[in-house]
């Protein structure tokens, strides 16, 4: 069985983040790895569940002075 995929607004909720903020890291890169599923303008786009853990566990810090 494959790696579930997940949508925009299931990622937002699931990391805390907006749409808006998924939609510009996508632009500028840094954010989630993601899959782009069709062309153009109805184009989708769509996020593995592994992708999504992974970046959470990214971003696990022990102290505020972490970088």
């Amino acid at each position: 069985m494959g790696n579930k995929l997940l949508n925009e607004k299931e990622v937002a909720e699931q990391i805390g983040m907006s749409v808006h903020w998924l939609r510009r890291m996508r632009i500028t890169g840094g954010g989630i790895p993601f899959l782009k599923m069709g062309n153009g303008a109805k184009a989708g786009v769509r996020y593995e569940v592994d992708a999504v853990e992974a970046f959470k566990r990214s971003r696990v810090r022990t102290s505020t002075s972490t970088y």
